[in-house]
């Protein structure tokens, strides 16, 4: 019982504190505290866009060395690091090791190469359907079985509390292109995704082709996409239709 009240302290001071800042850069500062608070030295607030879908867009923040996170970017790292593929599918935390980067040996070699040896990472989703994950390394000491569940709920806790303050700053990692769709661009957009051609949307809706096209042209400009087939598939992956 002890136990649990000491954590229900500490996250509450956590919140508090968290509430208490302005800037991003203050959030940051307070991540990486409690980071080196679990006895890690290096971390890394990653944030995975849902759009485009190929190559999306991956937001990096905090200290990992810069060299390795541009060399990470530069090398499309992201696509074949089991510790992102993970997020995409799961929301428990991952241990680095030999096994789990076994398909991706020449990035576990590199990413050893600067010290970051021994890890986890802790991913969560967002409600614009992003993938947030916080990935915590240091050079030595393998994580021990007595400390992996304390890690595990603190990192849930910090990560959970640093994106919902960046969100409320308006932090650019958490702002979603914000689109907006009028009723009858949502509506005719949920036909076209359930395969209805302009003209029979336009005998559903009782209106012209022409004006069902020319919805569509609109909405296919607010998505930059090239047909409206990815426009509804866009759509549907931030959660407007």
């Amino acid at each position: 019982m002890e136990k649990r009240q000491d954590f229900m302290h500490w996250w509450n001071d956590l919140r508090m504190e968290m509430l208490k800042q302005q800037e991003s850069a203050q959030v940051f500062a307070l991540l990486e505290r409690e980071v080196r608070s679990l006895g890690f030295d290096f971390y890394a607030y990653g944030v995975r866009h849902s759009i485009p879908f190929t190559r999306p867009k991956i937001d990096i923040y905090g200290s990992y060395p810069q060299a390795w996170v541009e060399r990470y970017q530069q090398q499309n790292y992201a696509a074949i690091d089991p510790t992102i593929l993970n997020g995409l599918r799961s929301t428990e935390m991952v241990v680095w090791s030999d096994a789990l980067f076994g398909k991706s040996s020449v990035l576990w070699g590199e990413a050893r190469e600067w010290g970051l040896r021994v890890g986890a990472t802790l991913p969560i989703h967002t409600p614009d359907s992003a993938l947030s994950v916080l990935s915590v390394a240091r050079e030595c000491t393998a994580i021990s079985a007595v400390e992996l569940e304390e890690i595990r709920l603190r990192l849930r806790c910090i990560i959970e509390l640093a994106t919902m303050r960046l969100g409320e700053l308006g932090h650019p990692s958490s702002q979603a292109e914000q689109l907006e769709l009028s009723a009858r661009e949502r509506e005719i957009l949920q036909w076209t995704a359930d395969g209805k051609s302009s003209g029979e949307i336009a005998l559903i809706l009782g209106i012209s082709v022409n004006t069902v096209n020319f919805h569509l042209k609109v909405i296919q400009k607010k998505f930059g996409a090239a047909n409206k087939t990815l426009a509804a598939a866009y759509a549907a992956v931030l959660g407007l239709i």
